[in-house]
């Protein structure tokens, strides 16, 4: 009964956490980071605005780059956020994120971060990288 318990308690830690990833600006955005620190594309491009008709394929091929940049610093240990700028409008933000690698590096990454449909999500260009 103790391990039915525990796993009950485990899942409803993971929908909460899993929930609450775009209801900031800065946890849309740690999530993303983080999603692609342990390689699962599939869930950080999930809270992007990437359209169902766009072609994934370059999304999947730079997040390859940035996984084996990851790899040659060690991975990554955390993910900081530095700094949320919210717009007048409150319907966009930018997002400042220290990313922490396992050798001692450290490296900030800013991004456009956008609400739509009451969820933030993080704005991805394509035609620009």
């Amino acid at each position: 009964m103790k391990k039915c318990f525990y796993y009950i308690i485990l899942l409803a830690a993971f929908a909460f956490v899993a929930c609450g990833a775009g209801r900031t600006p800065h946890s849309a955005a740690k999530h993303f980071y983080s999603s692609i620190a342990e390689g699962e594309y599939d869930e950080a491009l999930a809270i992007t605005t990437l359209k169902d008709d766009a072609d994934p394929e370059i999304y999947y091929a730079i997040m390859e780059k940035v996984s084996r940049s990851i790899a040659e610093r060690g991975g990554v240990e955390r993910v900081e956020i530095v700094e949320e700028r919210m717009a007048e409008d409150e319907a966009t933000a930018v997002v400042t994120a220290l990313i922490h690698y396992a050798n001692g590096e450290q490296q900030e990454e800013m991004c456009d971060v956008v609400k739509v449909e009451d969820e933030w999500r993080i704005d991805v260009n394509l035609d620009s990288k």
